[in-house]
Order: structure tokens, then sequence, then C-alpha cells
């Protein structure tokens, strides 16, 4: 647990304004359960940065449709309700943006290697893979929030080993935030428990999301978790499955990192 200078951290963190504009308008929108693809496509076109990246995502060839997304409605409808919410949160928090202070080395690849390593875990244990999707994606955003908003405080945080359990807080407070699901919420908070002890499925899929890749990619960042048949067992997955997880995983990543380059 975060001692009380850390929570205070946190809460000072996810208080500071994210940027206004059409990424915090289309959270709003995606509140409203009657908005069309084509209302929220002519939203994202407002801001050009915004539609740049939404697009960018869709063009990616995890869905198979590389270079064939040319408007911001079809990018909602090739990405889904629960990732565009995920790439809005995102750009709310400025985490696109170019800044002398840039996001922790592997920000990106890893967070969309978990990305995939959710949706393929996900369609395993009856979890919607969209939504397993947009979770791998902002697992970190805390470790993104603290770098930007508070870099003295994350350099002594990595040389101290307090970014795991700080960074998990922080990232469940901007969900909270933002307004997402308290499961999901819940789930980025416990990321970096131990699976046997987490409650929720959800929970323990954002675990061995994280847990997969970290060991595909063992150098893109400083965390740790707990071994991959470890969190896959908590799933009730056996070691057969966790090989064949990996394999997937990997072939899926592939098709996601042009998106961070």
């Amino acid at each position: 647990m975060p001692t009380t200078e850390n929570s205070d951290l946190i809460a000072d963190i996810v208080q500071l304004p994210v940027r206004p504009g059409a990424a915090m308008r289309l959270l709003w929108m995606l509140d409203d359960t009657g908005a069309s693809a084509a209302e929220l496509g002519r939203l994202i076109d407002s801001d050009p940065a915004l539609s740049s990246q939404v697009i960018r995502l869709a063009n990616a060839d995890f869905y198979g449709l590389s270079g064939k997304v040319t408007s911001a409605w079809r990018a909602v409808t090739v990405l889904g309700l629960a990732t565009l919410r995920a790439v809005a949160t995102a750009a709310a928090f400025d985490l696109f943006a170019e800044r002398e202070r840039p996001l922790p080395p592997g920000y990106w690849q890893h967070s969309l290697t978990a990305a995939a390593a959710a949706s393929t875990i996900a369609r395993r244990v009856g979890v919607l893979p969209n939504d397993a999707f947009s979770l791998g994606l902002l697992h970190d955003i805390g470790t993104a929030l603290v770098c930007r908003r508070a870099p003295r405080e994350f350099d002594a945080l990595v040389e101290h080993d307090e970014l795991a359990a700080v960074h998990a807080q922080a990232g469940a407070s901007a969900l909270s935030v933002m307004r997402f699901s308290a499961d999901m919420v819940e789930a980025v908070a416990e990321h970096h428990a131990e699976p046997g002890l987490v409650p929720s499925v959800l929970g323990r899929l954002l675990v061995a999301a994280d847990a997969v890749a970290l060991e595909i990619d063992p150098g893109e960042t400083a965390e740790t978790n707990a071994p991959v048949s470890t969190a896959l067992e908590a799933l009730s997955l056996t070691p057969t499955a966790a090989d064949a997880v990996v394999v997937e995983v990997r072939a899926a990543r592939a098709g996601l990192l042009s998106f961070a380059s």
C-alpha cells in the first residue's frame, strides 16, 4: 500500500486538470449511450491530433484493415466504444503530446502488448475482448502520470522500488475520475497483487496480461509481476494454454506496434 506521502502525491496528480477539448467532450459523449458513430466521428474530426491517433490505431494490422480506414467515424466502428474511450482518456491526459519529459521507456510498447494479451486471454475466460483490450492499454496510465506530472517523485519512486504500488493506485484513481466502471478501476489498482488474492476475473486477467507482456518484452519496462504460469493458473488455464497464449500474443502485438512508432 502507498504511504501517506505517496497517497498525497496520487491525489495531487489526478486532480491536476486534464487537457481540455475534443478528448474530454468525446468522453462525455461516450457516456451518452445514444451517440452514433457518425456523431462521435464528427467530434473526433474537430481535433486533428485526436483524429490522427484514432485512425492510426484503427489502421494497425491487429484489426486487419491496414491503410483502409480513412475517416474517424469508420475508425469508431473498427475500434469499438471501449477502446475509443481508452484512447480518448490517454489524449485527455495529454499522453500523446511530445514533452520535454518523455514517457517512461517502452511505455506504449508495453501497454500495447498488455492490451493484446488481455484481449487474447479474455476470449478464454468469458470476458469481452474489447473491454479487456482497453483495460490493458490503460493499465499503466499511473506510471505515465507520475512521470509527466511529478518527475522528481517518479525518479525517487524508481530508485526506492516503490513505483509498482504507487502507479497502480494512481492509475486506478485516474480512471475513477474519468468515470470508468468500478471493476475496471479495481483491476488496475490490483494488477501487481498476488494473482490468487485478486477477487475478480477481470483483475486476475489484467495481472496475467501484464505478466505475459513482461515475459515477451522484459526490457521494455522496469516492472516485475507474477510468473505467467502462476497468473494464468489463477484463471484456471493450464500450462499448455499458457504456452498457446504467449504464442498468440506475440503475433497479435506485432500488429499493434506501428501505433507506438
